[in-house]
């Protein structure tokens, strides 16, 4: 509700707590004028966050499979140097690797390579997987290559339909150790 006082030859409009009703007025249609723009603006930048938190989940879970895939291929190196063969080493990576429901087979690929002249190759798992061609093993060493496919579960492609696709991708992981 406005009042109109006269001070001093001045008539202005004012509000009951002394504020000037056009400026109210003005400020009022200015915020309403701009409400339409502030909600658009506020739906591409949520769209943008949601995509990044996507992305942050997608490369985020990646990374914790990609570190416990190496610590499965290390800890089947240690076996291996202490005597076990390619089976055993199936077991003990599908133990450290259970936790993310990777089991040897169609999305994992176990390769044991033994020192001795002439290199023995044991491969365990359906994935193709090439064992890296350096270093060189020696007589007395063992290499253990793990390969796991970036297609299959746990690893979310929920990026897929923004161009980012890991169908087709693998981790892979060597270990070399040397006969105890």
């Amino acid at each position: 509700m406005c009042f109109v006082s006269t001070t001093r030859g001045w008539s202005s409009r004012t509000t009951a707590l002394g504020v000037n009703c056009m400026s109210v007025c003005r400020r009022s249609r200015k915020f309403r004028s701009r409400r339409g723009v502030s909600t658009i603006e506020s739906i591409l930048v949520l769209v943008i966050l949601i995509i990044a938190s996507m992305a942050a989940v997608q490369f985020g879970l990646a990374l914790i499979v990609r570190q416990a895939i190496t610590h499965a291929a290390t800890v089947a190196a240690r076996e291996a140097a202490k005597g076990a063969d390619a089976d055993e080493l199936v077991e003990v990576v599908e133990t450290v690797l259970a936790g993310h429901q990777i089991a040897i087979g169609d999305h994992a690929t176990l390769v044991f390579e033994n020192g001795p002249d002439p290199i023995d190759v044991e491969v365990r798992g359906t994935l193709p997987c090439e064992p890296p061609a350096a270093p060189a093993i020696d007589a007395d060493e063992n290499r253990v290559t793990l390969c796991v496919s970036l297609g299959a579960p746990p690893f979310l492609n929920i990026l897929k339909c923004y161009g980012i696709n890991f169908c087709g991708r693998h981790f892979e992981s060597s270990s070399v150790v040397t006969d105890e």
